[in-house]
């Protein structure tokens, strides 16, 4: 592509590179027009003889074009595309779902001239409804991209981006503490914990308390884990340490102790372990807060079957100070 300055008669079919507007300062005609001859009365009335336009060469694709085959290169399972208006398409997931974007790929694909790809960040929990549903724009910026640049990013654009459904999961809550406490830990726990799991499309079926007893725990675990998908575990006190009451009682109900502290704030004192299929999300105290916390980062990730290790959660700490 290249920007020439011509008379207005041989600006047909060129794209007009800049706005143009009145001497009321109206506009008349829109940058990236393609001129056709009855859009040149419009250029005399406002006393132009000369006009800059952008020409396209043989190799050169329209910016709507390449938009267009890229956003549905791009598009993945269960989301949709805008159509290509001054070179941008907008995806919209069509599902309750987590997105995922491979991140050295998004950013090879922005070093491309012209090309930009804006997603919203990984393992945002996307939404079909109006307002909520968009979870990437994509932007050619010039008026046309040579195609052996969109060839190059159309390579790069399967498997980019990702909406994973998240599923209707069945999940208990197990509350720890003594006796006294129990009823305290319910009222706590329960009602922020309902409303996370029932606003990602799971149930929150069981909640249960048990006493401050190594047995007592691992009973609860093993049962529990038998009639549902997930189960979470809030404490009288959060875990202190990979030794500490619940993790030797998780160990000893026959599920593998994962990890204990994250790079969050609120949530350092997370802790994670899985049975065979099901994991276990032991939730620091900021769990009785409806405020977003590392509860609101891992559980999506979780429900959708992603299992997190000490590598998934270590790289919550970018971003992490919430």
């Amino acid at each position: 592509m290249r920007i020439e300055t011509v008379e207005i008669e041989e600006a047909v079919d060129h794209l007009l590179v800049h706005n143009i507007v009145n001497r009321e300062g109206r506009k008349v005609l829109s940058k990236g027009t393609r001129l056709e001859p009855h859009h040149l009365d419009a250029l005399r009335q406002v006393g132009l003889e000369r006009v800059e336009v952008a020409v396209l060469e043989p190799e050169d694709v329209h910016e709507d074009e390449a938009a267009e085959r890229l956003a549905e290169a791009l598009k993945p399972t269960h989301a949709r595309a805008t159509r290509g208006v001054g070179g941008r398409v907008n995806l919209h997931t069509t599902v309750r779902g987590v997105l995922y974007v491979d991140a050295e790929r998004l950013q090879a694909f922005n070093e491309l001239p012209g090309v930009t790809l804006a997603t919203r960040p990984p393992h945002t929990v996307v939404w079909p409804e109006k307002g909520q549903s968009q979870f990437a724009t994509l932007k050619i910026i010039p008026y046309a991209v040579p195609r052996s640049v969109l060839e190059e990013a159309l390579s790069l654009a399967p498997g980019l981006l990702e909406v994973r459904p998240l599923p209707a999961r069945r999940v208990a809550l197990l509350l720890v503490g003594d006796t006294a406490a129990h009823e305290r830990l319910r009222q706590q726990f329960e009602p922020p914990t309902r409303q996370r799991v029932e606003g990602l499309g799971s149930e929150l079926v069981a909640v249960e308390a048990v006493t401050l007893q190594e047995s007592a725990i691992a009973e609860a675990v093993q049962r529990l884990l038998d009639a549902h998908d997930l189960l979470v575990i809030a404490g009288q006190t959060s875990i202190m340490d990979e030794n500490d009451l619940i993790p030797r009682a998780l160990r000893a109900s026959g599920a593998t102790f994962e990890l204990h502290g994250a790079p969050v704030e609120p949530g350092n004192l997370l802790a994670l372990a899985y049975a065979p299929g099901k994991p276990i999300l032991c939730a620091p105290g900021c769990a009785r807060s409806p405020s977003h916390n590392v509860v609101d980062m891992v559980l999506p990730r979780l429900l959708v079957g992603e299992r997190l290790g000490r590598r998934e959660i270590a790289a919550l700490g970018l971003g992490g100070l919430l």
